[in-house]
């Protein structure tokens, strides 16, 4: 018995749309197995393909009666039986029983009942001198091949469901190792063979999608690059927006960099979906081994092994080589750290002094994450932070930051009595988190503070998009009485758009511009006109990077009056910020 895949066969065209139809297939009998079957049932097959006809009575009595009678398919498996064709021999036979077959598979696919499809070929019978038994047989034949090829055909709906994706209609991860391992014992010897891994990953200015939208957007992402691959490569759809391209027989390795470049034009532009637009950026890993290597497993992790290291480092190709399995481990070991520090609460916070220059004394501190390795090597604080958003820690990290925030600015407060506020740089994926303002007002009332305490910067360089739920967000904090500083400003593409849009209280002029105004006239210039611009709004100026004595005159001209720098202070831990914060007190 054969079963074919009507579907498999799409044009490369083809757009994306809704999820299709469930897949239509096709159960072929061969003369030599319906032979077997009527020699097993007894029938005699020159015998019977001689006296078969067909009972209309009993054939029209069935289908009429049945709620089901307007199945388009039913209807064409009831036209099929009245042209049943007299005295047929076996392979005429064969046929007319194919047809019948795929009639029954596709009427039972559209909703009707399998009794139905019984009454149907119960109208099938033989007037030959034995008809009563032979009709008999031939009713048994047919109702166990109605079960055979049901079976058969729910058993291919499941492979199928287990082994391709649903919306794309694309082999899915499941099938790649043995298509690995079948191209590579089918190739010639030292032929190259190369997988080719992509992870699609969506604009952060678009953080949260529907089901919906990832279905279509996969539809979408699917269709563009059938038209930009070759047809002898294997698409699969193996993953969330990850896609694998199993390239059978590759000339050259360098036709992978073509091909990546290739891809990335594909997808600079914004995709238009039905309802609406998403910009993607695809990163891929390659992986390339001789037929004579013969070792699949290490193919598809060498090119899964490049792909990590393209994410990571943010590259949007790399191929494998061995100095990425070195990386990837020293990676992996930093994570596992990181990790580990996070559990056992070994991060910690230093705090770097913000400066009143109309009073000379200190106004607050930014608190700023610092952890080394077990090796005595400081961990940049993004790295961190990076490596606990991936790993899904983003918002229990927040928490913490927040509430060691609140504690240490009671500890100032309540104990020490040093009015300070202290400053806590959000994540871009908490501006669309509705319950950080409860999260923010609990804390604080937990250690007795106000929000005029706590002020809570927004980095403009990793900013996410400004919409409805941001906005909501933004507003409830201002609302509360939180005061929202502009971090970073000038070095992001909408600073100004920001000061316009969001209830900025305090912009801090990116130290990139601060730190060389004596010896620069441009960025003298832009530091002057941010100072001016944000005065004119009402807005309070912090100068980041002071480090020396005619960085600082040239900023008090300015009149810019807050200021942090190492000319001040360097970031320093609790217990030494509080002795320096009394040392620059009022008098």
């Amino acid at each position: 018995m054969l079963i074919n895949n009507k579907m498999a066969d799409k044009t490369r065209s083809e757009e994306p749309s809704e999820p299709e139809q469930p897949l239509e297939i096709e159960i072929v009998y061969t003369e030599q197995e319906i032979a077997h079957k009527l020699s097993h049932y007894g029938l005699n097959q020159k015998s019977l393909l001689a006296n078969l006809e067909v009972n209309v009575d009993a054939l029209q009595k069935y289908t009429l009666l049945e709620k089901e009678a307007n199945n388009l398919f039913l209807i064409d498996l009831k036209n099929a039986l009245h042209n049943w064709p007299k005295s047929l021999d076996l392979s005429q036979f064969t046929q007319q029983i194919n047809q019948l077959i795929f009639l029954w598979l596709n009427a039972i696919q559209n909703g009707l009942s399998i009794q139905n499809i019984l009454n149907c070929l119960s109208g099938l019978e033989s007037n030959s001198l034995f008809s009563k038994e032979n009709t008999k047989k031939l009713h048994l034949l047919l109702f166990d091949m109605v079960a055979e090829t049901t079976q058969q055909y729910q058993q291919h709906q499941l492979d199928y469901s287990l082994n391709f994706d649903q919306y794309t209609q694309l082999p899915n991860a499941n099938l790649i190792l043995s298509a690995l391992e079948k191209t590579i014992k089918e190739a010639s010897p030292n032929q190259f063979i190369a997988l080719f891994s992509i992870q699609f990953q969506i604009a952060r200015n678009r953080p949260v999608f529907s089901h919906i939208l990832t279905i279509n957007l996969s539809q979408k992402i699917a269709s563009i690059l059938k038209q930009n691959i070759a047809t002898d490569i294997i698409l699969f759809h193996s993953g969330n927006l990850q896609f694998d391209l199993l390239i059978p027989d590759l000339n050259n390795t360098s036709h992978l960099d073509l091909l990546a470049a290739k891809i990335n034009r594909a997808f600079e532009e914004i995709l238009l979906l039905k309802h609406d637009s998403v910009l993607v950026t695809p990163f891929a890993g390659a992986a390339v081994i001789q037929q004579s290597a013969k070792d699949s497993l290490d193919l598809y992790e060498n090119a899964k092994s490049a792909l990590e290291n393209a994410i990571t480092k943010h590259q949007q190709f790399v191929k494998y080589s061995e100095s990425i399995e070195e990386e990837l481990q020293l990676h992996n070991d930093l994570e596992s750290k990181v990790l580990e520090a996070f559990s056992t609460d070994s991060l910690t916070l230093f705090f770097q002094p913000i400066i009143d220059l109309n009073q000379s004394t200190c106004a607050g501190a930014e608190l700023l994450l610092r952890w080394c390795d077990d090796t005595g090597d400081n961990v940049y604080p993004s790295v961190t932070i990076e490596i606990l958003n991936k790993v899904g820690k983003g918002k229990l990290f927040t928490r913490w930051l927040i509430n060691s925030a609140c504690r240490y600015a009671s500890e100032l407060i309540h104990e020490h009595h040093l009015p300070i506020y202290l400053t806590i740089n959000l994540r871009a994926e908490d501006l669309y988190d509705i319950e950080l303002q409860h999260l923010l007002l609990q804390t604080l009332a937990l250690w007795k503070i106000s929000p005029q305490d706590i002020v809570l910067e927004i980095t403009e360089n990793g900013f996410l998009e400004y919409n409805e739920t941001s906005l909501s967000v933004i507003q409830s904090l201002s609302d509360n009485g939180f005061r929202l500083a502009l971090d970073d400003f000038g070095i992001g593409f909408s600073s100004l758009s920001r000061l316009r849009t969001m209830p900025i209280d305090l912009i801090k002029i990116d130290q990139s511009f601060v730190r060389d105004i004596k010896h620069s006239a441009d960025d003298f210039e832009i530091v002057k006109s941010i100072a001016m611009l944000a005065n004119s709004l009402g807005k309070e100026v912090l100068a980041e990077g002071i480090e020396d004595k005619d960085c600082l005159d040239l900023i008090k001209q300015m009149k810019i009056h807050k200021c942090q720098g190492y000319y001040f202070a360097k970031p320093m831990p609790f217990e030494q910020f509080v002795t320096w914060a009394k040392q620059h007190q009022p008098t």
